[in-house]
């Protein structure tokens, strides 16, 4: 903290200002530099100055803390604070590790979290802040000390600094640094983010932990007011934002979450208020998360990247958010990431491995322990326990926590899990050994879930891994997730838990014989993945002769309006069935999910059979078989994640594929506008790929739920525009013989080529995962063709080679998103290219 020199200037001229609000306390700047000088005097009185040495404290966040961590930069005692959720046992080892000469604590608090203090301290001095502990010095007691006294002279020592690390998974290791890095760091974050007197700053992370006491002393030095947050109240810290006109904060995710739970609950109000910097870090902050605070709290939320060892080494700001949510940003002035490969040698853009860091912020060693360092080109990196991998543009991504350098993205996996419906919270923890990745599942699920909720989410998340081929070994719900306060994921009081609620959900109830294991073949499960994907390829495949037919006697719009209107009331039936009334409310999302069904349903085929009514069924499928380039095309326009080299490559020869297919390899058969129905058609396809892509904004939602709500919104619109188009005498209304003389085709648009082939294509996704599933597209025009020739249509050789270079062109991309081409990449120098998905290292031999 900072000292009371620094203190006494700022009081000079802000005496009567508030400098720390604590609950109805409040210290003005000059009532903080008194308490300081008294504090100082009772440290200093408490143990014999020139061995009062290290300072150990055991508290929440209070002002008396505040003023007693001053007091000990006064006298250049190293400070240390614990982690007050540690057992006994853990709190006794480090105190005796990092030789404390005094223990400052909170009694009160700590007796309710059963910890003998006095058994802690072991014979040290002690300053109790609640002035309760018998044999402790009260901190009431330093009151007054230093009137008519000067300061105790701080002995000369070397500056040194002692923090720990979370000790998620096992005991803190002590931190040693023997330089302070504050003042380069604090001037480039106030010159970069305007901070100054005039800002409140609300600390809600505890001040033992690193950035709760880094940025904690960044805002008093600078004069400005500190508004300490109580602990594990969300509702107050929620609160405290509008009611003390909070400007900046920083918070871990779950003190976040926590905070907009309250909001989304109608309990707490964050408006109207003045913030302009929420920092967000600590933990894996998922993008879901991003965009709520986002919308909550306005463009004002930013990330950062750092550890214990490290500092704070990347800053993703409000827009980087939005654009690259699954990102934690890049390095800033004075930081240098690699990532490195088992060999410790730097990998190229794209390639997952660990996360190397050099940074004026690295600490020198830990306390008994050497630090994990590599130099590369002269500088000298720390290698964090994180996997993660550099865009081309120098955003970092992280995989999973404290799991090395392999390519499992667990946080990319609790963010799936996270989207299932009822799910508040997960954790994934992997189990150890060789042999094929598992994992141990802890959800907690919402208040509002249904009785029958955690078997359905037990299902999902078990299909979500399964997709990424890892096993789920354990799945348990659990009432809470066991963090530390300062937001880490505890691994081994997780897996404690889950264990103990294993050990319950083994109990045979009274009188009731216990469950039978559930059986299950993964061999049956992709046999009956590949039929049902199969099914609906060629089911679609047919959807395009079957339309060419009926569209001889009916227009496209009055054909779409009767497939959709039959295939809306079918499917709200089987929702309703399914997921029960509640599940046709938009939640929210009415205007979305009436934007993407109106492209979805009306865009996609109204265009696509008013093309194909002036153009041929097997055009219309090659067409659509596009989608899965149209994707890359569409995901790089609206999200900015640019296509790779070889998906260009793939786009280009399936353009000309179709191409060949379109023109019959002859420019003159486009003369008279003959190239327009296929541009309807491609602007059909366009529409879908949009629509599929707006599954994502609606988390949580079965793909059921999604098709059945947007199907109906979009009927709405379908309804619509065909009124105009027969008003406008485009169209006509079809007569009752016309409708009844096309049943059938009408009977396989609706049943079959909607209905069966949307469930069969959901179920098969389910089973193979979508990469395998979008390789069955390329049965589509196949279908087609086959149907065509099977008619006595006869096909040019240039048309066949046309629908052979697509189908190759789709075979390719799909192969390339496997990474198939990938392991070459990391032979060429960094910088050569698009951008790459995340590929393991030493995964490209396969």
């Amino acid at each position: 903290m900072i000292p009371l020199s620094r203190i006494e200037e700022i009081a000079a001229s802000r005496a009567d200002l508030a400098a720390i609000v604590a609950g109805s306390e409040t210290l003005s700047w000059r009532q903080y530099a008194e308490a300081v000088r008294d504090a100082a005097e009772g440290l200093a009185g408490a143990v014999t100055l020139d061995e009062l040495r290290t300072v150990a404290f055991l508290s929440h966040n209070r002002a008396e803390l505040v003023v007693a961590a001053s007091a000990a930069a006064t006298l250049k005692t190293t400070l240390c604070g614990l982690d007050y959720s540690l057992s006994p046992a853990a709190l006794t080892d480090l105190l005796e590790r990092i030789e404390a000469d005094l223990l400052i604590v909170s009694s009160g608090f700590l007796a309710d979290r059963d910890i003998n203090v006095r058994t802690l301290a072991a014979g040290r001095a002690v300053v109790d802040l609640d002035n309760r502990l018998p044999g402790a010095t009260p901190y009431a007691a330093f009151a007054g000390l230093a009137a008519g006294r000067r300061t105790p002279n701080a002995p000369a020592r070397p500056f040194r600094a002692i923090s720990f690390t979370s000790g998620t998974s096992g005991t803190p290791k002590p931190v040693i640094r023997t330089a302070s890095f504050d003042a380069r760091r604090f001037a480039y974050f106030t010159a970069r983010y305007g901070f100054s007197s005039a800002d409140r700053h609300l600390a809600t992370i505890p001040l033992y932990h690193a950035a709760g006491g880094g940025w904690a002393r960044l805002f008093l030095q600078l004069g400005a007011t500190l508004v300490l947050a109580p602990p594990d109240d969300p509702l107050e810290t929620a609160e405290l934002i509008r009611r003390e006109w909070i400007t900046s904060s920083t918070m871990t995710p779950p003190i976040l979450s926590g905070v907009l739970r309250e909001v989304a609950r109608g309990r707490a109000r964050v408006t109207p208020n003045q913030l302009r910097f929420v920092l967000v870090g600590g933990k894996h902050f998922p993008a879901p998360a991003k965009q709520e605070a986002l919308q909550v709290l306005g463009p004002v939320v930013y990330e950062y990247y750092g550890t214990t060892e490290t500092g704070v080494n990347t800053i993703a700001e409000p827009g980087d958010l939005l654009t690259h949510p699954a990102s934690v940003g890049r390095v800033y002035d004075g930081n240098r990431i690699l990532i490195l490969d088992p060999e410790r040698k730097p990998v190229p853009a794209g390639i997952v491995g660990s996360v190397a860091i050099a940074s004026y912020m690295n600490m020198d060693t830990y306390l008994g322990a050497p630090a994990n360092r590599v130099q590369i080109d002269g500088e000298r990196y720390l290698i964090t326990s994180e996997a993660g991998y550099l865009d081309e543009d120098g955003r970092l991504y992280l995989l999973n926590r404290s799991q090395g350098a392999d390519s499992v993205n667990l946080y990319a996996l609790e963010n799936a899990i996270r989207h299932i419906r009822g799910v508040e919270d997960v954790a994934l923890l992997r189990r150890a050994g060789a042999g094929p990745v598992a994992v141990d599942c802890a959800v907690v699920l919402k208040a509002s879930a249904s009785p029958g909720a955690a078997e359905e989410v037990r299902a999902r998340a078990a299909e979500i891994l399964r997709r990424e081929r890892i096993a789920m070994a354990r799945f348990e719900p659990l009432d809470q997730i066991p963090y530390s306060p300062s937001g880490k994921v505890r691994a081994a009081a997780l897996e404690e838990a889950i264990g103990r609620a294993g050990e319950e959900a083994a109990k045979p109830a009274a009188g009731k014989p216990a469950a039978k294991a559930r059986t299950g073949g993964t061999v049956d499960g992709v046999l009956l993945g590949i039929a049902l994907l199969a099914l609906t390829a060629i089911s679609w495949g047919g959807m395009f002769p079957v339309a060419k037919a009926a569209l001889a006697s009916i227009d496209g719009f009055y054909l779409t309006l009767l497939r959709y209107g039959f295939a809306s009331l079918i499917l709200i039936g089987i929702l309703v069935r399914v997921e029960g009334w509640r599940a046709l409310a938009t939640e929210g999302h009415g205007g979305k999910l009436f934007f993407y069904g109106s492209m979805g349903f009306a865009g996609f085929s109204i265009l696509a059979f008013v093309g194909l009514a002036h153009s041929k069924a097997e055009h219309g499928a090659i067409i659509m078989a596009l989608m899965p380039l149209i994707t890359a095309l569409l995901t790089w326009a609206i999200k900015g994640v640019r296509p790779n080299r070889v998906t260009f490559l793939c786009i280009a020869a399936a353009l000309a594929g179709v191409a060949l297919v379109v023109t019959r390899g002859s420019l003159s058969a486009l003369d008279g506008g003959a190239l327009l129905p296929d541009l309807l058609i491609l602007g059909g396809a366009a529409s879908w790929v949009v629509y599929t892509l707006g599954a994502a904004t609606v988390p949580g939602w079965s793909p059921l739920r999604y098709t059945t709500v947007s199907a109906a919104l979009g009927t709405v619109t379908i309804t619509a525009v065909t009124a105009l188009a027969t008003a406008a005498g485009i169209v006509a209304v079809p007569s009752l013989e016309t409708v009844w003389s096309v049943r059938a085709e009408i009977a396989y648009l609706v049943l079959i080529a909607a209905v069966l082939a949307v469930f069969s294509w959901n179920i098969g996704i389910k089973l193979l995962g979508p990469v395998n599933g979008v390789l069955f597209i390329n049965l589509v025009p196949i279908t087609a063709f086959a149907i065509g020739l099977a008619q006595g249509r006869a096909f040019g050789d240039v048309e066949l080679a046309g629908a052979g270079l697509t189908i190759g062109a789709l075979i390719v991309n799909n192969l390339n998103s496997r990474g198939l081409f990938r392991f070459r990449r990391t032979e060429r120098a960094v910088g050569g290219g698009g951008t790459l998905t995340p590929v393991a290292v030493g995964a490209g031999g396969r």
